[in-house]
């Protein structure tokens, strides 16, 4: 009786391993090729830059923001589906409380059809953060904008942008993980 629970918790468990999420970074999310595919938008004042590894937004004024791919990528280039609810996750650290964080855009045919609005975010502005946000893209969208919000008159960076992805296990390491559990169940009961 023992081993069936065994079996039937190992099973459960290999089943479930797809699962897992896993984050999937948007091209150039960690801004290792500096802004390559991000463009900007900002006060006058603001002034944009790669940190040397990540997004800088020095803002005076109103602040600035960077957009992701501003000819907003297919769905399809992420894996994504319209209708289905993801989480959107990055980095942050901000100079100072306040207005910062993330928009999410759904396009269809080239146009803005629905967006999340200004999600704002307090960091202690010490410490790079790691921010999520759940966000369902709308049915009929065929693409999709990340927008990374500055802040009022501090420096705000951003890195490690990206989407939790459901992660699937490849089938020739699933069987051989089920292979391995099921070799070692046979041999428990071969010795009692």
């Amino acid at each position: 009786m023992k081993i069936k629970n065994l079996a039937t918790a190992t099973l459960a468990l290999s089943m479930s391993a797809t699962s897992f999420a896993a984050l999937q970074l948007v091209e150039n999310g960690d801004f290792s090729n500096g802004l390559d595919g991000y463009g900007v938008y900002n006060d006058a004042g603001t002034t944009f830059s790669d940190g040397g590894g990540y997004g800088l937004i020095d803002g005076a004024g109103w602040g600035g923001g960077f957009v992701y791919k501003d000819d907003a990528p297919s769905l399809a280039s992420m894996g994504l589906t319209a209708g289905e609810t993801y989480t959107f996750q990055f980095d942050m650290i901000s100079g100072t409380d306040g207005v910062t964080g993330i928009k999410v855009e759904s396009w269809a045919a080239g146009a803005g059809i629905d967006n999340s609005g200004e999600i704002d975010f307090n960091g202690n502005g010490e410490t790079w953060e790691t921010y999520t946000y759940d966000y369902t893209i709308a049915a009929g969208s065929d693409a999709f904008k990340i927008v990374l919000l500055g802040n009022v008159g501090a420096q705000t960076s951003f890195d490690n942008v990206g989407i939790q992805v459901a992660s699937a296990v490849p089938v020739p390491a699933a069987a051989w993980l089920f292979g391995s559990a099921l070799a070692g169940l046979v041999a428990v009961r071969r010795n009692k």
